[in-house]
């Protein structure tokens, strides 16, 4: 028997408010507490569900909202869409060697993906599609950047086709 530990984790947040410790292949790793948590890339925009230890991670699917006259608003993007968005950045993060720079990812709106690249960069990757490249360029942006710089990069292709957008934080 061989045993192999993971070497890189992301936190997640369970339906109880309790973190766990998660691989970019999906894989639950342990429960941690919030302090712990923070050492690591935090996903935020999923809720697991029913974690297990050792288990495949399972996205909570979310309930359908109320608007304000009562109507019931359908959901739209499922639990499992967001984690497998997730896993998808979280692999092309570990491909680019951004491994521990990215603080969060945040798939709460899936058309308006954005992560924290360390303190320094909001970056908004957009929606789902060309995500490798995506990543591929903001890797390469960002090891153009000067070191004093920080702002917003904008890498969803929708304002700047194929360009990072650039905007210095005020």
């Amino acid at each position: 028997i061989e045993i192999v530990e993971s070497s890189v984790a992301y936190s997640v947040k369970d339906g109880g408010g309790y973190w766990w410790l998660m691989t970019a292949q999906g894989r639950l790793l342990e429960q941690v507490d919030g302090a712990k948590a923070g050492d690591y890339t935090t996903i935020l925009g999923i809720t697991l569900d029913n974690p297990v230890v050792g288990a495949q991670a399972v996205a909570a699917e979310p309930e359908p909202s109320v608007d304000e006259d009562g109507q019931t608003i359908p959901v739209t993007v499922r639990g499992s869409e967001r984690l497998a968005a997730v896993m998808s950045i979280l692999q092309y993060l570990e491909q680019n060697d951004i491994i521990g720079q990215a603080a969060s990812v945040d798939v709460s709106d899936m058309g308006r993906i954005k992560l924290w690249y360390g303190t320094r960069y909001e970056v908004i990757l957009g929606d789902t599609t060309r995500l490798s490249y995506k990543i591929t360029c903001l890797k390469g942006a960002v090891d153009q950047m000067d070191n004093y710089q920080t702002g917003v990069l904008d890498i969803s292709f929708t304002t700047w086709p194929d360009q990072v957008g650039y905007t210095p934080f005020a």
